[in-house]
């Protein structure tokens, strides 16, 4: 939990997140080309019957982490693997929840700076291992999930995902969308990975 003291209005206030949430509103008040104290006070302006300040500014990061992972998934939705693949690192770029593209077997292809963050892995040493060897993977008929989307039987899958290293476990809810075949091997797929991670931890 990090404190953080600032002027609410015409009161100076003591407001305590866990760091997550602070860096997701550090980063949505960047993208405005605003403070971090404004962002605060644009949502206590917005919101003046809340009782709880911080549960407030959770829930604001929350509900604006899932509209902006909806808005990608449905950009990403429209992308494929095949030809200049510019545009879809684009949106990875752009994604502010950590994002990666998976091949056929499963192996990372790409990844965004958000998800190097997240778990701060080496870029170079992950680029090329499997998702499965990298994270715990669950979820209901996993086996069936992954041929069903890489096949083009389905357009998105669900599961959890689980990181564990010493000292650290992230968990998030993940989302895999599966992006069309390449035209060198019309029979493998690729998909891209969304973690929604505000469910994090140390």
């Amino acid at each position: 939990m990090i404190r953080k003291t600032m002027r609410i209005g015409d009161v100076r206030t003591s407001i305590k997140l866990e760091g997550e949430f602070w860096s997701y509103l550090k980063h949505v008040a960047d993208g405005r080309d605003m403070r971090l104290s404004g962002l605060v006070n644009e949502v206590a302006a917005a919101t003046p019957d809340r009782t709880n300040l911080a549960s407030t500014l959770r829930t604001f990061a929350l509900v604006h982490a899932r509209l902006r992972s909806e808005t990608l998934q449905r950009e990403m939705d429209k992308l494929s693997l095949t030809g200049n693949t510019q545009d879809l690192v684009r949106v990875m770029e752009a994604c502010p929840l950590p994002c990666l593209v998976l091949d056929g077997d499963r192996q990372v292809r790409q990844m965004n700076r958000a998800f190097a963050f997240w778990l701060n892995v080496d870029v170079k040493a992950t680029l090329g291992a499997r998702l499965d060897n990298i994270m715990i993977l669950r979820g209901p008929g996993m086996k069936d999930m992954w041929t069903n989307l890489l096949d083009g039987r389905t357009a998105r899958a669900g599961f959890n995902a689980t990181y564990v290293s010493p000292g650290k476990v992230r968990t998030a809810q993940a989302i895999a969308v599966a992006l069309s075949a390449t035209p060198a091997d019309p029979n493998r797929r690729g998909c891209v990975v969304l973690f929604e991670t505000l469910s994090g931890h140390t």
